[in-house]
């Protein structure tokens, strides 16, 4: 019996890169993965990335055993077969991990010559998670200033 033994990879052929969804929900598991820190320096961090399955038919991208990202739609059914065709091994693909508009986004496959395209628009639906400290929710600095009931 062998104990902790890695999976073979198998690269995926991503034909025409795509950026992952819900970047602005997962930016602290990207930070986490990162592993620079709260305040990164804004550096593209080439990655590669697992594609597992996530829960009902979502495709999630690990990277360093954390998800930091969903395959949109739009890619979903060629990876899915690719990550079906793979069985035992484990999908990987090529990523790049760059700051856009303030945001830490992961973008999939070959970055284009003319550079990384706009967000898709409807791709991040899932809020942002709330600043909380050891489960407290924390106000921000620069939100407005909390209002009392109280006379």
């Amino acid at each position: 019996m062998v104990l902790f033994r890695r999976r073979p990879e198998v690269p995926a052929d991503v034909v025409a890169g795509f950026c992952a969804a819900e970047a602005p929900a997962m930016q602290r598991s990207i930070l986490a993965a990162l592993g620079l820190g709260e305040r990164p320096a804004a550096v593209d961090v080439p990655a590669r990335m697992r594609v597992e399955r996530g829960a009902d038919d979502r495709l999630v991208l690990v990277w360093r055993n954390v998800i930091v990202g969903f395959v949109p739609a739009s890619a979903a059914p060629a990876l899915a077969a690719a990550l079906e065709a793979a069985g035992d091994a484990a999908l990987v693909v090529r990523t790049l991990v760059h700051r856009a508009d303030g945001t830490w986004r992961v973008w999939v496959g070959d970055v284009p010559p003319d550079g990384f395209p706009l967000v898709p628009e409807g791709l991040d639906t899932l809020a942002a998670p709330e600043l909380t400290i050891l489960g407290v929710p924390v106000r921000r600095l620069d939100g407005p200033a909390p209002t009392t009931d109280r006379p």
